[in-house]
């Protein structure tokens, strides 16, 4: 065993290496060529492991910094030969006339340049492989290929004596602005030098070449072309024309960056095209046509419009508050047409003395019919609806289903409806109308169409607890007269306002459909015990809970209404009838109490005249008028007074009776004297000649009031509402302290209003009255230390 590589210490050295001796200056040689023949297209020539072979062994030698100084000396003096014969040629062309021809020219030589470095230096990086492994990580310098590209920045774009980065701007500005004009450039070689310059680091090693040289000034440019752009653009064109102009530029100059710059590029040019050509001039573009466009319904444009204004919050909220102003203009116009309501229904002595203009317009008012109003009333709710229907149908084609945009038109349509302090009133006879006749020949999809419409403008009411007090009046009127179309319709509204405003809205009018169905259900049983068995009469009773239905019948006195319950059927067999309902009621539910409301009740009689009979649809009154000639000699004839004593109708009833029978359109009776007001003297006869064309006639009484209210009637309304309202805030306020037992004043208020205003819009001062209300009846009192603290007391 040989002990030679032993040390004292028993450890191993390594075996020498035998290298054999070779000149480094000579071994560089062989890689200098080799790179000049890459450069001239002669790299399959080469042995690229012998090559590399040079570099490994120079590495090894200690002489790295050779072969990797080297290499960046030969970059630099081949680069500067290329700049020398390729390059200044067209740069100073550029210079002198910065055509499109000398642009694209500069450019392409250019790209050319840094095609073959990059080619090349791929190469020479895989050859210094071993040079990059170890020299480069030990000596802290960039790797070669870094490198090659740090002498192509510095040689070709930086070199302190040709500078060509700047004309290498110049030149792709240039192109650029060409383009703008509509001049057909090479997008490939701009792509090229982009793509050059954002992969050259600058020499701070803060960012790319094409961050501090070309950005800028692109971006600078484009703000200068489009700034004086937009002026004379605004000048000829409308809102339409302008924003269409501005999106094809935005659209062109996206184009542009995707083909030949950058992303953040592209995104900094549509900010620069949006601040120019929209932020600095919205509001000139709104007033040029954003009305005509609105009136229009040009989506297209629109949409257009929207789009640009989005990004740019100042000129959306613009947006937004001109489309609100023109809705609420158009929301004006429409409720321009309630005018004739409003002064239809002034009394003659408010409307002046009859001169100047007042005259002509209280005429004309005077002519308005109950039917012409309802129309005019109807037709308000139809526009506000078809309004309506304009932008929602905008907001999904235009506006992308925006929730901010949505909010805007919504707010519009909230203060449209709620400016007009008929809303409540108009939107239930709308929906009156609609289930009486406006459900005809229409299918199930219409039907529910029609209803969301309904609830759609109730949703925007605020006083909802307006709209359930007429609601409720033209909801009984049509279950107790019949009148509705379809039964599932109205069930079918009930709920959609029972999800809209919860059960307790709608517990009332639950119940008066439960009220009807309770009595079909009990005349049904009633019929077929045989109760109602009367020759030629068929009887059908709804027996009403008093808490659930409305007052029906037109406001009158309170001697008036004593006088109501008087009446009597003027006939034994009416009698008859309805005290055997009332026996038979009684005695299935004991401890109640029932009250006979002839005057809203209907009948369907026969009668003939002469030789034609005729079904009358006639009032209960009525029917109790004409009981009283049914067995009386053909030419019997009875006073007003005699009627009033039989029948104990109310005279201020009686009169609007007879007038209907005697001095409308059908007269049924006749009236002596032959005029249309009644006096207790004047005499009333059957009319036996009395003829008309059709068989089925109904008899309309002469109402006191027409479908719309009068302001008199609209008063007592309002007072009803606002006692309503003063439960439900006391309620609320009860609730509210129960559950908190102390509470100061302005929390009080504050929850109060927001329990409240699902239904109605509660003022400060109608919470602080319900409260004084409530301390007087010792529900709260006041704290001793702070009066604005309630205690509830329990």
């Amino acid at each position: 065993m040989s002990y030679a590589n032993k040390r004292p210490g028993g450890r191993i050295l390594p075996v020498p290496r035998l290298t054999p001796k070779v000149d480094p200056q000579e071994q560089f040689a062989k890689l200098e060529t080799a790179i000049k023949e890459i450069y001239n297209h002669n790299a399959s020539k080469m042995l690229f492991e012998e090559l590399y072979r040079i570099g490994y062994g120079l590495v090894l030698s200690k002489n790295g910094a050779l072969a990797y100084d080297g290499v960046k000396g030969v970059l630099e003096r081949h680069l500067g030969r290329c700049v020398r014969g390729d390059i200044l040629a067209p740069a100073a062309a550029v210079q002198a006339a910065p055509t499109p021809a000398n642009n694209e020219a500069l450019l392409v030589s250019v790209r050319l340049l840094w095609s073959e470095h990059v080619m090349a230096m791929l190469i020479i990086k895989d050859i210094l492989m071993y040079v990059d492994r170890v020299y480069v990580a030990n000596a802290h310098v960039p790797p070669v290929y870094d490198m090659g590209m740090c002498v192509f920045r510095d040689q070709v774009l930086l070199a302190p004596a040709r500078r060509l980065s700047a004309d290498l701007a110049k030149a792709v500005l240039g192109q650029i602005a060409a383009e703008r004009s509509g001049i057909e450039v090479d997008r490939g070689s701009l792509r090229g030098v982009v793509d050059m310059l954002v992969e050259l680091q600058d020499t701070t090693q803060s960012g790319t070449v094409y961050d501090v040289m070309l950005e800028a000034q692109v971006l600078a440019e484009a703000r200068a072309h489009y700034a004086s752009t937009a002026g004379a653009r605004l000048a000829d064109h409308g809102a339409a024309e302008y924003a269409r102009a501005a999106q094809a530029d935005i659209d062109a100059e996206t184009g542009r960056a995707d083909a030949y710059l950058t992303p953040a590029t592209g995104a900094a040019l549509r900010s620069v095209l949006l601040d120019e050509l929209i932020a600095k001039h919205a509001s000139e573009i709104l007033a040029a046509g954003l009305v005509r466009l609105l009136d229009q319904h040009d989506a297209g444009a629109l949409r257009v419009l929207y789009g640009l204004f989005s990004p740019l919050p100042a000129a959306l909220d613009a947006l937004h508050a001109g489309i609100h102003m023109h809705i609420l203009a158009q929301g004006q116009q429409v409720a321009g047409a309630l005018a004739p309501l409003s002064v239809a229904t002034c009394p003659d002595d408010e409307a002046g003395d009859g001169a100047g203009s007042g005259a002509p317009a209280r005429r004309g008012q005077q002519a308005l019919g109950a039917a012409a109003k309802t129309a005019v009333a109807l037709r308000w709710v139809q526009d506000v609806l078809a309004l309506y229907d304009v932008y929602d149908g905008l907001l999904h084609s235009a506006f992308g289903d925006s929730q901010e945009m949505r909010k805007t038109i919504h707010d519009a349509f909230i203060r449209i409806i709620n400016d007009n302090g008929r809303a409540a009133e108009l939107l239930s006879l709308f929906i009156n109308d609609s289930l009486q006749s406006g459900l005809k020949r229409k299918g199930e999809q219409e039907i529910d169409h029609l209803l969301e419409r309904a609830v759609l403008m109730f949703r925007f009411l605020q006083n909802k607890d307006a709209f359930e007090h007429y609601y409720k009046a033209h909801l009984a009127k049509r279950l107790l007269f019949g009148r509705t179309l379809s039964d599932d319709a109205e069930q079918s509204l009930v709920s959609k306002l029972k999800v809209e405003c919860g059960s307790q809205f709608t517990l009332k009018l639950e119940g008066m459909f439960k009220d009807m169905q309770l009595s079909a259900d009990l005349t049904r049983d009633f019929s077929a015990a045989g109760a109602a068995d009367e020759p030629r009469l068929d009887m059908g009773v709804s027996v009403l809970t008093p808490t659930f239905w409305p007052a029906l019948a037109p406001p009158v006195s309170d001697e008036t209404a004593q006088e109501m319950r008087a009446v009597r059927p003027p006939t034994d067999q009416l009698r008859r009838a309805i005290e055997r309902f009332s026996d038979a009621y009684l005695a299935r539910h004991s401890g109640r109490r029932l009250e006979w409301q002839y005057n809203l009740g209907s009948a369907d009689i026969k009668v003939q005249f002469g030789a034609r009979a005729h079904e009358l649809s006639v009032s209960t009154y009525q029917l109790f008028i004409l009981a009283l000639f049914a067995d009386a000699a053909e030419d019997a004839t009875l006073t007003a007074a005699a009627i009033q004593a039989q029948t104990r109708i109310p005279w201020e009833l009686l009169m609007r009776q007879l007038q209907s029978l005697a001095c409308a359109k059908y007269k049924i009776l006749t009236k002596t004297p032959a005029s249309r007001d009644v006096s207790p003297a004047d005499t009333f006869a059957f009319n036996s000649g009395f003829s008309a064309p059709q068989y089925r006639i109904r008899i309309p009484v002469v109402a006191a009031r027409s479908s719309v209210e009068s302001e008199q009637e609209k008063a007592a309304s309002l007072v009803t509402i606002d006692k309503e309202r003063q439960y439900l805030v006391e309620a609320a306020v009860v609730r509210i302290m129960k559950a908190r037992r102390q509470m100061p004043h302005e929390q009080l208020v504050n929850e109060a209003v927001g329990q409240l205003s699902p239904r109605f819009l509660p003022t400060p001062k109608m919470v602080k009255d319900a409260v004084g209300r409530l301390i007087d009846r010792e529900y709260l009192q006041r704290s001793p230390d702070d009066p604005r603290l309630y205690i509830y007391l329990a």
